[in-house]
């Protein structure tokens, strides 16, 4: 069974596009493809933040979340981190070391999410 409805992934993925971009040409994004498939993508700012992680279905639980994370971090000169995960991505974020700190609950172009602020400590 999905974690979210039709309609919350409907409301996911209508994407103002200009923002999306201006986003990631602010931030570090690292995008893996495989033949021109898109694999994964997601980006870190300058002070630690997660904003955007993306695993295709097809390539989950082979190793490239775990890849693009530990790239994302270290391309980053803190040594704490934090994402606002969706409840599909918490448990990869928890075994990657990232601790809960709080959930939260998110309205949405119309629909509302359950999210949870992951916070890591690297020592």
């Amino acid at each position: 069974m999905s974690d979210y409805t039709l309609e919350q992934v409907k409301a996911w993925v209508d994407v103002d596009t200009e923002l999306f971009d201006d986003n990631l040409a602010k931030t570090y994004a690292r995008v893996i493809s495989n033949h021109e498939q898109l694999v994964g993508f997601g980006n870190i700012d300058d002070k630690g933040y997660i904003d955007l992680f993306y695993v295709s279905a097809d390539y989950q639980r082979q190793g490239v979340g775990q890849k693009l994370l530990n790239d994302l971090e270290k391309s980053s000169n803190y040594t704490s981190f934090m994402v606002n995960s969706s409840i599909t991505a918490k448990p990869f974020f928890e075994k990657m070391g990232y601790k809960e700190t709080k959930k939260n609950c998110v309205h949405l172009r119309g629909q509302n999410f359950v999210n949870f602020t992951l916070k890591k400590v690297v020592e």
